[in-house]
């Protein structure tokens, strides 16, 4: 009798903050902050065992100007565990939670000269949880 069984679980974590200036006044100015974090741990064993360690940070900073002023921090952190066979029977359940938080704030101020302020925030929280079943085998002889 042979029996093997596989079981992989899936988190991904995602936050975005998401900041919006904007001032009229013969001038313009736009602020982005974008943070990523993602994580994934992936496990599997089948009859062939194939693992790979992956990590990799990344991070950016644009800023540009031309008549406004365009400015970007980009930082992203990608960690990867991954240990892999081949199925020959599937069973896939997944379990998905997700949770969404969003905050809009809007300001808008008028005193003699045209003068605009627009915030915007944005925070997104993703929160992913795969269970997947890929294998069970049975065998009898």
């Amino acid at each position: 009798t042979t029996t093997t069984t596989t079981t992989t679980t899936y988190y991904y974590y995602y936050v975005r903050t998401y900041y919006y200036y904007y001032y009229y006044y013969s001038t313009t100015t736009y602020v982005r902050t974008y943070v990523r974090t993602y994580v994934r741990t992936y496990v599997r064993t089948y009859v062939r065992t194939y693992v790979r360690t992956y990590v990799r940070t990344y991070v950016r900073t644009y800023v540009r100007t031309y008549v406004r002023t365009y400015v970007r921090t980009y930082v992203r952190t990608y960690v990867r565990t991954y240990v892999d066979v081949r199925p020959t029977t599937d069973y896939y359940v997944r379990t998905y939670v997700r949770t969404y938080v969003h905050y809009y704030y809007y300001y808008y101020y008028y005193y003699y000269y045209y003068y605009y302020i627009y915030i915007y925030i944005y925070i997104y929280i993703y929160i992913y949880i795969y269970i997947i079943i890929n294998k069970v085998k049975v065998k009898v002889k």
